[in-house]
């Protein structure tokens, strides 16, 4: 196992060289072993940069209940501040994005419903009154939006709503679902993506054809959505030696890349005897998506990858990320878009190693420096979130 581990990371190194990485930093003021933080939500969103300041949401239990956070970092200050509750009772699965000058919107699940808050300052809004779960968000200029797992009879279906920031003060502009008819199965887990022509594309997981199976649709307003298609190029009824309806596929995320184009990564069982693999699709700016890419490189299969996402920027750069053991402990792994396919993976250095490290969050600034977040595991000290960022050499 040493000497893999010793040919991997000199195979890597030409990829790792690319990026200068800081020095990892603790988020969490709060660890212990009996101390669980969790980073997961719907389209991973778990960090944001804005102006120069990082905000970082998660729950935790520390007070006996899960209840979510946020913590923030000017680029100024040598450590995070001390973190915010956001919630009063039970919570789950928080997002944020940067609203720019230092100000953050976060939206998490509390009780049963959805909420979300402009912060520093700023009062919370319930977005819903039906039960709902799983919300997301996305921006582009000033066009905010949030999608969420709503109730509607005996299953969940995707909502998408078109948000207002008037100051501190958040509104509903519209809500609606992508499909009128009620689910036929359950629907959830919603990414979000407005692209550089002010369209919107929603994906999730649906239960529809009996196995999971990520859809997605697109709305040039917003507001009325397509008929949803399937982001897996296999049919269901292909498993293999007819093992069910079809082989899983879960957790998709969604970023917006250049001027107008969206890209998808998710979690796909289509290998089955090796776990869940890394796969993307790309939409340059047809509103359609080409054909499924598998992410990972050679030396992750036989072995699953999890808490998998990915984030562009304008510019065009597009990273995918996500966490497996093939060195024995989970550690976050990096890969690149090259133009034609995604290059060598590479680990990043403070999230490697010893121990275990997982669960990885990330977004690019303005001026395109990558900002990591993941969960540490110690074997006593608890559960430490850390954060570091990376310059493109």
């Amino acid at each position: 196992m040493r000497a893999a581990a010793l040919l991997l990371a000199v195979l890597a190194w030409p990829a790792q060289a690319a990026w200068e990485w800081s020095a990892p930093l603790t988020v969490n003021s709060v660890q212990g072993a009996a101390i669980f933080p969790h980073l997961e939500s719907a389209n991973r969103q778990g960090v944001a940069v804005s102006g120069d300041t990082v905000g970082v949401v998660w729950e935790d239990n520390r007070s006996g209940s899960p209840q979510c956070y946020l913590a923030m970092k000017p680029a100024t200050a040598a450590a995070f501040k001390p973190e915010i509750r956001l919630s009063q009772a039970d919570c789950f699965e928080p997002v944020v994005l940067a609203l720019g000058a230092g100000r953050f919107v976060t939206a998490w699940e509390e009780a049963g419903t959805v909420h979300a808050r402009v912060l520093p300052g700023g009062t919370v809004l319930q977005l819903t009154q039906a039960e709902a779960a799983q919300v997301t968000l996305a921006i582009r200029g000033d066009a905010l939006y949030a999608a969420w797992a709503e109730q509607a009879g005996r299953f969940r279906r995707i909502v998408v709503a078109r948000l207002t920031v008037n100051a501190d003060a958040l509104g509903v502009k519209t809500a609606q679902p992508v499909e009128a008819a009620m689910p036929a199965d359950e629907q959830g887990w919603p990414a979000l993506a407005v692209a550089g022509d002010g369209s919107v594309t929603v994906a999730w997981e649906d239960r529809r054809s009996r196995h999971t199976v990520p859809m997605v649709s697109h709305s040039r307003d917003g507001r009325s959505f397509s008929p949803p298609v399937r982001l897996t190029d296999i049919e269901s009824g292909s498993a293999p030696g007819g093992l069910g309806a079809g082989t899983g596929a879960m957790r998709p995320t969604l970023t917006a890349r250049g001027e107008q184009g969206v890209v998808a990564v998710w979690l796909d069982k289509r290998d089955f005897l090796s776990g869940y693999d890394v796969f993307a699709a790309i939409d340059t700016g047809n509103r359609r998506f080409g054909k499924n890419i598998r992410v990972q490189d050679n030396f992750g299969d036989n072995m699953a990858q999890w808490h998998a996402l990915v984030v562009g920027d304008a510019r065009g750069r597009l990273v995918a990320l996500w966490d497996d053991a093939r060195d024995g402990t989970p550690d976050v792994w990096l890969s690149e878009w090259e133009g034609e396919a995604f290059g060598d993976d590479v680990a990043v250095p403070g999230a490697a190693g010893p121990g275990g490290q997982s669960d990885p969050v990330a977004t690019f600034d303005a001026a395109g420096s990558l900002h990591v977040v993941w969960l540490e595991r110690g074997e006593t000290a608890g559960t430490r979130i850390r954060y570091a960022h990376a310059e493109r050499n």
